[in-house]
């Protein structure tokens, strides 16, 4: 067979480097001159690489929480690299991470387009789209991957148009660099370079030249084995597969994927900059792509595209149908093909057919003002998030002791500038640069993540009445992040507060006797955690549920005044028995719950409730990676944690996921719900207590 005469790549424009150049400048401008940068995992990352690079000092307490990753993980790049520089701190390490995208996106879509047999002037367009969705939600270790992922494509295609051992082995390591920087990405590489490589390939040679994938394979492939073969156990028992031994995967509506589209490509800011942005774009895209199909028509296109150039729109089209068909979620790791978006608005950018010669030079000059423009826009909106949403709370924390216990209690779901959501991560990050000690969470909770707890290390976080809760005594300071005060806590003879601004509130812990309460949940590890309490002397006897389209969307519980079984003998718990609560005391106990979760208009409330004279002591119905149905398990007062008293309230919900059951142990009652929540119940749970010290 005669080989695959390819034509010479596109010459390299003069002056592309230089202004190429100055739109990266203008991009790296908002890491280096703001520093707590609206990111929402990304110091959840720091924190983790704070972990790494101070695991052995004894200034810290992380060797004592922590497990370092021991095998080839993936998702590990940001990780180490602190360690690779000497006296570099983890804040640093990520604003040279981010540093490293910010450069490295534009300038690997410039080879992928010279390659593809685009002009290289296109990535330009890739530079005001650096600001996007996975960046806002702070995906730290997904962006590394997107710059590798381009340079990937563009030398398998180089090598499997040429050939020579040097780019083989260039494609393998890079492949397996894409591992180690995000495996959802690694995934995608290796079935793209698949594709291109018999796609541009000839003969019998694109067969042999898929050698380039032995390298990484294995490292993939072991890593497969351990988290859904094997099921390697985390420190909270659970690995990628359910209870029940699936994956948990989980497919949005059609409708659902296309109305999120933008959520997941463009969104960042609330004041719309990000919208203005992105339909400019759109107008500048559509005008390149109308001149260059103008100039096919009338045969003066100086960009003759073959039909075997067309691999970057297959690839395109593939990714879209990807997006859409494709499970979304898969338990633990929540986000699958959202991640898809992005990489796929990127290539669209390099799908214009035309040379910037003559008169079209001039298209380069809105988008480079754009470029520049939107950086410098960025960059006061990230000045505007550190000032209004971090204020001074690096001082505020700086006094706390070192090697100490600290909690972070977000009653707030969002901010007022970006969609990042709350400021999830930033307090703890702060706490552990400076501090070192422990903190309430972390990304180790995590079956995918390397760093791990300890068993036994991992601290219980205050997600109920944190005032009043029986965790409350682990931690020696506990920060509030709240519009209105948190008078509870203020009142609270165990908490004093030491420092307010804003909307944070620090407390410090004052040791003293409390009710043991312990909490037990079931679902996935999405969604924003919530609590509702019944008062002192109330216990749950009941749930309001609102369930739509096969999965509970919210609940809430209904208390009632402890009583115990008529004619049952009193429990010796050091409290006398109590009798039957007023009528007005009882309805003082129901609204002392809540609703959890989003209300849903056109959704039915269905009441749950026990029997007389029992509480709820346990939940029962259907869960995965959220909760598909509800039920309530009730007891009488005292319960000695036998099945044989207990009755079953009807299950509310549809019929996916896997059975559970969820109870409290001998001899306690729940006195309260908690949960996660988005559009649907991520989680559910209740909180249980010893009935007579409540």
């Amino acid at each position: 067979m005669t080989p695959n005469v390819q034509p010479p790549l596109p010459p390299l424009p003069k002056a592309l480097p230089w202004l190429l150049a100055l739109g990266i400048a203008a991009n790296l401008l908002p890491i280096w001159t703001v520093t707590w940068l609206p990111m929402g995992d990304l110091f959840g990352h720091v924190q983790l690489m704070d972990i790494v690079l101070r695991y052995n000092d004894p200034a810290t307490v992380y060797r004592d929480i922590y497990l370092l990753p021991r095998s080839l993980d993936p998702n590990t790049l940001s990780l180490w690299f602190a360690r690779a520089v000497p006296g570099m701190g983890a804040l640093t390490a990520a604003r040279v991470l981010l540093s490293a995208y910010v450069i490295g996106l534009p300038v690997s879509l410039a080879w992928l387009a010279r390659v593809m047999r685009r002009s290289p002037w296109l990535a330009l367009l890739s530079l005001p789209l650096t600001w996007n969705s996975l960046v806002n939600i702070g995906f730290l270790n997904y962006i590394l991957a997107l710059p590798v992922l381009f340079a990937v494509l563009a030398l398998a295609r180089r090598y499997a148009e040429a050939g020579r051992w040097s780019r083989g082995v260039a494609l393998a390591l890079l492949l397996m660099l894409l591992f180690f920087c995000h495996v959802i990405a690694f995934l995608i590489g290796m079935g793209m370079t698949v594709f291109v490589i018999l796609w541009h390939g000839d003969g019998w040679r694109r067969l042999t030249r898929l050698w380039v994938l032995l390298a990484a394979a294995p490292i993939g492939g072991q890593w497969i084995w351990r988290k859904f073969v094997a099921l390697e156990a985390t420190v909270e028992g659970r690995t990628f597969g359910t209870r029940s031994g699936n994956l948990g995967l989980w497919f949005l509506k059609p409708k659902e994927l296309v109305a999120q589209l933008y959520e997941w490509s463009l969104r960042y800011f609330r004041d719309g900059v990000d919208r203005t942005m992105a339909w400019t774009m759109l107008g500048l895209w559509l005008l390149l792509m109308t001149v260059g199909l103008v100039a096919r028509l009338r045969g003066t296109a100086e960009v003759r595209v073959r039909w075997r150039d067309r691999s970057l729109e297959l690839m395109t089209v593939l990714c879209a149908i990807a997006y859409f068909f494709l499970p979304s979620h898969m338990n633990e790791m929540s986000i699958i093909t959202e991640r898809v978006v992005i990489q796929v608005i990127l290539m669209l950018t390099l799908w214009p057919q035309l040379e910037f010669t003559a008169w079209r030079r001039w298209l380069i000059v809105p988008m480079l003002l754009v470029a520049v423009g939107y950086s410098w826009t960025v960059r006061q909106e990230f000045r505007r998030f550190e000032q209004l949403e971090i204020g001074d709370l690096p001082a505020g924390l700086r006094d706390l002791p070192a090697k100490s216990r600290f909690c972070y209690v977000l009653i707030e779901r969002d901010n007022e500038t970006t969609f990042m959501g709350a400021v999830w991560h930033v307090p703890r990050a702060i706490f552990a640069l400076q501090h070192g000690g422990l903190v309430d969470d972390s990304f180790a909770v995590r079956p995918y993540t390397p760093v791990q707890y300890k068993p036994d290390a991992m601290p219980t976080p205050l997600i109920g009445n944190f005032w009043n809760h029986s965790h409350l005594f682990d931690y020696d300071a506990v920060l509030v992040r709240s519009a209105l005060p948190p008078v509870y806590a203020d009142m609270s003879p165990h908490l004093k507060r030491i420092w307010h601004q804003g909307h944070f509130w620090l407390y410090r812990v004052v040791p003293g006797d409390h009710a043991r309460m312990h909490v037990t949940r079931v679902g996935g590890p999405g969604g924003t955690g919530e609590f509702s309490d019944c008062a002192r002397g109330f216990a749950m006897n009941g749930l309001i549920v609102q369930q739509k389209d096969g999965l509970v969307r919210n609940f809430t519980p209904l208390c009632a005044a402890i009583v115990e079984r008529p004619g049952s003998a009193p429990a010796d718990h050091g409290r006398a028995s109590r009798p039957a609560e007023s009528n007005a005391a009882q309805e003082e106990g129901k609204k002392s719950a809540r609703r959890l979760g989003t209300h849903v208009a056109d959704a039915e409330d269905t009441h749950l409730v026990c029997p007389a004279n029992t509480f709820v002591i346990g939940i029962t119905g259907r869960a995965a990676l959220f909760v598909d149905a509800l039920g309530l398990r009730c007891a009488p007062i005292p319960w000695l944690g036998d099945d044989k008293s207990v009755a079953t309230t009807r299950i509310v919900g549809g019929t996916g996921g896997s059975p559970y059951a969820a109870k409290c142990s001998a001899g306690e009652i729940a006195v309260g719900a908690q949960g996660a929540f988005g559009e649907v119940a991520d989680q559910a749970g209740i909180e249980c207590v010893n009935w007579s010290t409540w």
